[in-house]
């Protein structure tokens, strides 16, 4: 799960030092900056230039992405120097190909057509993109995307959590997928954890107010996935409506009761149903 976004925030203004080693440094490539205009969100920002929020924020010192003032300098990401010799980029969590390619110098049409992708806005953790410019390896199997493991146990163990819900299994199974690629080891830049990629401020608030237990989430799997479950039945009973719940699950409760809906959030939506669809149709 991401970190929910807050709801009321100030954003710290940008300090640039100059100084003489910059100044003789001044023939080089200037640093990457955006300026904002009305209309800009640190997610569209982010999304433009194939950076994500988490390094904006570290980058530009912020605290709170949700306010940013028209007139206000965000420092991006240098670019390559030049574009990487070739090889292959495996999809983590919360990516875009649009992302991708930028952070390769590449078009999306480029990037596209390497991998012989029909849908550009379906790509899942785990899979492998092929750079163009990489040289051919006889070891590259031609399909690149990894699938969902094929693992009873692991099936079962999601069919059990989500009857216990009453939720549709493919569901959770879904956004368990776009979360963490199913693994448990995954830990996000703020602190969520496992399969489920509980923030430790939900993953509390589960366990003292909802199951009056501690539970083990972040060794363990079932626990994990119990509390996500449990969570998305939550979202589920309080929007009324299985999308809004998945973009609650995504950006946060507070943003969404209050209708804000973030074009990122309106791809991870789309992107949930369409692995769902994929691989857990009913």
């Amino acid at each position: 799960m991401q970190v929910s976004w807050r709801l009321a925030a100030a954003i710290l203004a940008i300090v640039a030092a100059v100084s003489p080693a910059a100044t003789q440094a001044a023939s080089a490539d200037p640093p990457r900056q955006h300026q904002v205009v009305n209309g800009d969100s640190l997610w569209g920002i982010a999304e433009k230039y194939g950076a994500n929020v988490d390094e904006l924020m570290k980058l530009n010192n912020l605290t709170f992405p949700d306010l940013i003032l028209p007139g206000d300098v965000i420092n991006l990401p240098s670019k390559p120097a030049s574009r990487p010799p070739g090889g292959e980029y495996e999809v983590q969590p919360g990516d875009t190909l649009s992302q991708v390619a930028v952070r390769y110098d590449l078009s999306l049409e480029e990037l596209r057509d390497a991998n012989h992708l029909a849908n550009v806005d379906l790509i899942v953790p785990g899979q492998r993109l092929k750079i163009p410019g990489a040289p051919e390896s006889a070891s590259t199997p031609p399909e690149l995307v990894r699938h969902p493991p094929r693992d009873p146990e692991l099936e079962a163990m999601f069919n059990e959590l989500s009857a216990a819900e009453a939720l549709n299994p493919g569901l959770v199974k879904a956004v368990a997928w776009l979360e963490s690629g199913w693994q448990q080891d995954v830990v996000s830049p703020a602190g969520a954890v496992g399969f489920m990629q509980l923030t430790p401020v939900t993953a509390g608030w589960l366990e003292e107010s909802v199951f009056g237990q501690q539970l083990n989430e972040e060794v363990s799997v079932y626990d994990n996935i119990s509390m996500g479950a449990r969570y998305l039945r939550i979202l589920i009973d309080a929007t009324r409506d299985e999308n809004l719940a998945i973009a609650a699950y995504y950006q946060g409760y507070g943003a969404t009761s209050s209708g804000k809906m973030y074009e990122e959030t309106k791809r991870y939506v789309e992107l949930v149903r369409a692995v769902q669809a994929r691989y857990w149709p009913s």
